[in-house]
């Protein structure tokens, strides 16, 4: 059911040009600071991996419950309509219609941040992971200082990274994008969203549009995950 999902809502944004920019609530500063006054000297003194423990775990166990609670009431439709209102809330494929609001290397950045990151995350794992993988995000943006959470994020970015570079070789120059991919294979994941941008600019040839690019690797990831659906409905 994951499929059906992302296909609703993709077509949602795209389509109906209805996106969850407008109605974004800043939600990490008030969070971190309400959890800062609840007195957690872990947070304080910023011990490490604690801090990531105290701000995330609340927040993602508080996402199942909710989840679950709507399960038990209102059944699967129920959960696949907040499932559609979660990730259309974390995504946003409108910005592949704005050919000229972002430069190639933000466009290539932005949209493994708003769009890639967050497919991959729910398709694999459901709204648990997708929301495990947008508070990190968030914090970490909010807390750019409390290096165990760049490092938390690089670790749930390593593999949707590389799966969209492969994906970028696929979609446009396969030999420049794999000699890329394979010398950041094993690099260190700390902080490495920037792979994503030397994926795309050695995906294009010379006067290739990077919009063109990531319309083709979109299309590719519908593809593979109708596929992955499908095979599990009759594996």
């Amino acid at each position: 059911m994951s499929f059906i999902v992302i296909l609703a809502s993709l077509a949602i944004q795209w389509f109906l040009n209805f996106n969850s920019a407008q109605y974004e609530f800043h939600w990490a500063n008030k969070y971190s600071q309400w959890m800062m006054n609840r007195k957690l000297s872990v947070i304080e003194k910023g011990h490490g991996f604690f801090t990531v423990l105290f701000l995330v775990l609340p927040a993602v166990i508080m996402v199942s419950l909710i989840f679950t609670i709507v399960y038990h009431v209102l059944g699967h439709i129920g959960y696949l309509i907040l499932s559609l209102l979660l990730l259309w809330y974390c995504t946003d494929v409108a910005m592949l219609k704005k050919s000229s609001a972002f430069s190639a290397p933000d466009l290539f950045l932005k949209s493994y941040q708003k769009l890639f990151a967050p497919l991959i995350w729910y398709f694999v794992l459901g709204p648990v992971g997708l929301a495990l993988y947008i508070i990190v995000a968030t914090l970490r943006a909010q807390l750019p200082d409390q290096k165990y959470f760049v490092l938390t994020q690089g670790v749930l970015d390593w593999v949707p990274i590389r799966v969209l570079g492969l994906t970028f070789a696929l979609a446009g120059n396969f030999g420049a994008v794999f000699k890329v991919w394979a010398s950041e294979l094993f690099k260190n994941v700390s902080d490495n969203q920037n792979q994503v941008v030397k994926f795309g600019e050695s995906a294009l040839a010379p006067d290739a549009d990077a919009m063109s690019l990531l319309h083709r690797s979109l299309l590719i990831w519908v593809v593979i995950m109708a596929l992955i659906t499908v095979g599990s409905w009759f594996g």
